[in-house]
């Protein structure tokens, strides 16, 4: 599969923007300069004799700048949030419904700091701690990854509950206190938690997970000599020439029927030409499949495509846990099950770890299953139940920034943020008719695209991806 959409909205992960939060950086773009006019219109009507607009402006020029720094953090959170509702109402309707309970309790959190009401201070503060530690919590997990939106958003919401836990001296003889030198240091303090905070996870997305073996044990997941392990990891290389890494068999051909819209197994696979950055896990793997591997194979197809079945449901497969690890809004994107690739076994297609994704113009269409299983270090293979019909490939050119593939470095070294990694073993079961058959490790992207072009968009109709 071919890396054609693998680039982010800026130079690295962080300062990429997801299609879904573009409404959040408009609004967090337009929110200073609208409360700015806002104020000023204010002033003006206070000056005509206005009654409201003066006692309002008298209220504001009462309150402390501590309370009027928990008023814009209050603002910019329910501003931002509200943004963002309708881009995820259609396929996240539960993120969509904690992005309006996040709105409510921003705007009771402003009107009650507005108003001097008792333990503003409390209010405020649960509700910009609150929410800066719960986009934390879903870095960390790997629920999220950091973008520019949450980042700047949620910088300002801490920077403003850290302003409103630590309360500086009044002002004596008329002379500021230290409520101003808090807020300076707030911003870079909370800035940096933020952005710790996304190296945590991605430092825990790279470092070695016990996976269960074929054989049911644990063993630790290593990478590959030379490089990191990367986080789950994806089929995704540059375009290009590709290059000749394998030879096909010789031995008599093979077609196996499967329920696959992909259509029956062939043999043999001819893998003679990969693309740059793609290695198979078993090089020249030639030896003709046995009855036994031959049914496994096909065990393992029709099994996949009816665990999976759910999944053609984006809003399914988020609401089961599955998040994106590839830049949303492109043509591929890859979705990733944290659970399940950290905690579930290498090759069961009741625990399926990760889901890709083609955008059509009739919505997200489910391309594959993905399999992965880390690497022993002992330099034995993955489990090949159906022998060379279920080949495992890595990818050596991937750039990660925040545990979300952000590039490749095939035609220079990786942008300034993110880091080379080699992948885990993947293994794909293809659901729609791409060239190859359902268990080809490489085909081209025309034949992705082409094959979800071709399918029926489910009912109801996917979002984009």
């Amino acid at each position: 599969m071919e890396l054609t959409a693998m680039q982010m909205t800026g130079a690295n992960g962080i300062v990429s923007v997801p299609s879904e939060h573009l409404p959040g950086l408009v609004a967090l773009v337009v929110t200073t300069p609208a409360i700015w006019i806002a104020l000023c219109g204010c002033r003006a009507l206070a000056r005509s004799g206005v009654g409201w607009a003066s006692a309002a402006v008298r209220r504001f020029d009462d309150l402390s700048f501590t309370a009027k720094a928990a008023l814009f953090g209050c603002w910019v959170g329910a501003v931002v949030h509200a943004a963002i509702v309708p881009t995820h109402w259609g396929d996240a309707r539960v993120t969509a419904l904690l992005f309006v309970a996040d709105v409510a309790g921003f705007a009771v959190a402003c009107w009650w700091t507005f108003t001097g009401r008792r333990h503003w201070r409390v209010v405020a503060a649960a509700m910009l701690g609150g929410t800066a530690v719960a986009y934390g919590l879903y870095i960390v997990k790997g629920w999220e990854s950091a973008d520019l939106v949450g980042l700047l958003t949620t910088t300002i919401e801490l920077a403003a509950a850290l302003i409103v836990l630590s309360p500086a001296p009044a002002p004596v003889g008329g002379r500021p206190g230290g409520e101003r030198l808090v807020g300076l240091a707030a911003l870079p303090v909370a800035l940096l938690t933020l952005l710790g905070t996304a190296a945590i996870a991605d430092a825990a997305q790279a470092a070695p997970v016990k996976v269960s073996s074929a054989s049911g044990t644990s063993s630790p997941a290593a990478a590959p000599s030379g490089s990191g392990q990367a986080p789950p990891a994806m089929a995704g290389m540059s375009p290009g020439a590709r290059t000749s890494t394998t030879s096909p068999a010789t031995t008599a051909a093979l077609s196996l029927p499967t329920t696959s819209p992909a259509g029956p197994i062939v043999w043999p696979d001819d893998m003679a030409v990969m693309a740059p950055g793609m290695t198979m896990v078993t090089p020249n793997c030639t030896a003709h499949p046995t009855a036994t591997q031959q049914k496994a194979a096909v065990s393992l197809v029709d099994q996949t495509v009816a665990a999976a079945a759910p999944y053609e449901s984006l809003a399914a497969a988020r609401a089961a846990g599955y998040v994106p690890v590839t830049p949303t809004g492109h043509k591929f994107v890859h979705y990733i099950n944290p659970s399940i690739y950290r905690q579930g076994p290498v090759l069961d297609p009741g625990v399926i770890p990760a889901l890709v994704y083609v955008n059509t113009p009739h919505g997200a269409v489910l391309s594959a299953a993905m399999y992965l299983a880390p690497a022993t270090g002992t330099g034995a293979a993955p489990p090949q139940p159906g022998g060379c019909l279920t080949q495992w490939h890595i990818h050596t050119d991937l750039c990660f920034s925040g545990g979300t593939v952000v590039g490749n470095d095939t035609s220079g070294a990786c942008s300034a943020g993110s880091v080379n990694k080699t992948t885990a073993p993947m293994m794909h079961v293809w659901l729609t008719p791409v060239s190859g058959g359902p268990l080809a490790p490489d085909p081209p992207a025309n034949s992705e695209i082409e094959a979800a072009d071709q399918l029926p968009a489910p009912t109801p109709a996917n979002s984009t991806a």
